[in-house]
Parts: structure tokens; sequence; C-alpha cells
């Protein structure tokens, strides 16, 4: 039993340490973001805080384009958002429940995809709506990511586990097949599409390369783009970087906290049987 107990406190002790490593450089951002530039420029560095104040965040919000960053970054990703929670439950939805030819070849082609480094698509990616005359708009960001192969293999997994017996009595009380979609799939998918929603809004607003790539205006930069834009604009004032950075994952990390229940309960259900 002692031995046991070693090996458990020695196990708390490194998940102790691993937890420090990882939130260790979020409270030196967020407490650096308080500081004022003498207490940053102090050497040795300073982990605490003697005179917090609010200048960098007063500073940064009275930048027009970084508020017009934020609702740049708003709307792609509510865009992206919605188009996965409906369409790629509905994709998962004909997979898992639906008999066709030449289904499971599909399927495994979609998952094949997602082998494919995201890199070796930019070239093409960028040619490709050039010749369709998108660049410098948001066609790009939203319209190839309406879909995403991750939500619909996530989706017809989830959906295989819902018994096909509450399907079948929908047909035969004569709902159609969007009509079983959407009123015995869709609320019964509520930890699925939470698990969608908040993974396709995290990837969407730390997105950087695409936007990069595809936007020229300033005024149409997301809030990454605009970030990295801080560098410059405000050299050597580490609190107005820091504090764009403490703004820019402030959303992601609300909504996570309120559909964290949800988020678990769609992986432990997915993917575990057929």
């Amino acid at each position: 039993m002692a031995q046991k107990d070693r090996g458990r406190w020695f196990v708390y002790l490194l998940l102790a340490a691993a937890v420090v490593i990882m939130v260790l450089p979020f409270y030196y951002m967020v407490v650096t973001s308080f500081k004022p530039i003498k207490e940053i420029t102090r050497i040795p560095i300073q982990l605490g805080i003697s005179s917090p104040e609010l200048t960098s965040y007063k500073v940064l919000l009275g930048e027009s384009l970084f508020l017009r960053a934020v609702w740049n970054s708003l709307v792609i990703a509510s865009a992206l958002t919605a188009g996965n929670m409906f369409l790629c439950p509905l994709a998962g939805y004909a997979f898992a429940k639906h008999r066709f030819a030449g289904r499971d070849a599909l399927f495994t082609a979609l998952l094949a995809t997602m082998m494919i480094p995201g890199s070796v698509l930019l070239v093409p990616g960028f040619l490709l709506f050039r010749d369709f005359g998108w660049l410098d708009t948001w066609l790009p960001l939203i319209i190839p990511g309406l879909v995403g192969v991750f939500g619909v293999f996530l989706s017809r997994q989830f959906i295989t586990s819902i018994p096909d017996d509450l399907i079948h009595a929908a047909r035969i009380d004569g709902c159609s097949e969007f009509r079983i979609y959407s009123t015995v799939i869709l609320p019964l998918s509520k930890s699925l599409l939470a698990t969608l929603g908040i993974f396709t809004f995290l990837g969407s607003w730390n997105s950087f390369i695409a936007p990069l790539i595809f936007l020229l205006d300033e005024d149409k930069f997301t809030l990454p783009l605009f970030i990295s834009l801080l560098q410059g604009r405000f050299r050597g004032k580490e609190n107005i970087q820091m504090a764009g950075a403490v703004l820019s994952i402030l959303p992601v990390l609300v909504i996570f906290f309120f559909f964290q229940k949800q988020i678990v309960s769609s992986l432990a259900n997915t993917g575990l049987k057929e």
C-alpha cells in the first residue's frame, strides 16, 4: 500500500508540474497586460505586479482597427460555425443511417483527405480563388470551411449510437428524411452540436495563415492578423501586445467554460462502437 501511495503522489506531483508549466505563460501574459512599461523592463523579471493599470487596454480599445478586426473575426467564425453545425450532422446522418452505393468507399475517401497537410493546398487554393475573383474577400475563408471532414466524421460516429427504432417510428408516422433529421436527430445531438460549434469557432477565431494569404485590406483583417501587427505598431510596448492577446482568447474561454460538459459528453460517446 505504501508503494502504491508513493506512486500515486508521484503522479500527482507530475501532473501539478505540468499544470504549472502550461498555466505560467498565460499568467505572465495576463499580468504583463496590466503592468506599466517601467515594471516590464525591470531586471530581474517580476512575476507579480505592484501598480496595475488599464492603460494598455484603453489604448487598444481606442484603435478602430482592433474593433473592426474583432467584428470581422466574429462574422467569419459565426458563419463557419453555423454552417458546420447544420451541414456536418446532415452528412453524418446520411453516412450513419442510410445505405447507398459507395457509402463506405466515399467515407473512407473523406477520411483520407484528413491526411493531407493543409500547407500543401495553400498555393492551389490561392490560384483557384484568384481565378474566381475571391481574393481580398471573406469568401475563401467561409465557403470552403462550411463543411469540415472532421465534423462529418464526428457526426457520423455520434449519430451511429442513436437507436434506429426512433428513425423507423418517425418514418412510419410519415416524416420526410429532413423532418427526421430536424426533429429526431438534432434534438438528440446537443452535445455533438456544442462540440462542433466550439471546435469550429475556435479554429476560425485562431486562424492566421489563410487570412494572411487571402486578405489584403487592413479593414478586412481578422483578429490574429491585427495581433501580429501590434509588434510593429507598438514596438517595445509589451503590455499592449499582451493586452491584445488576452482580449483575443477571452471569448473562446468564455464559450468553452459554458459548454465543456457537452464537449466531454460528445467525445465520450463518439466512435466507441459501430
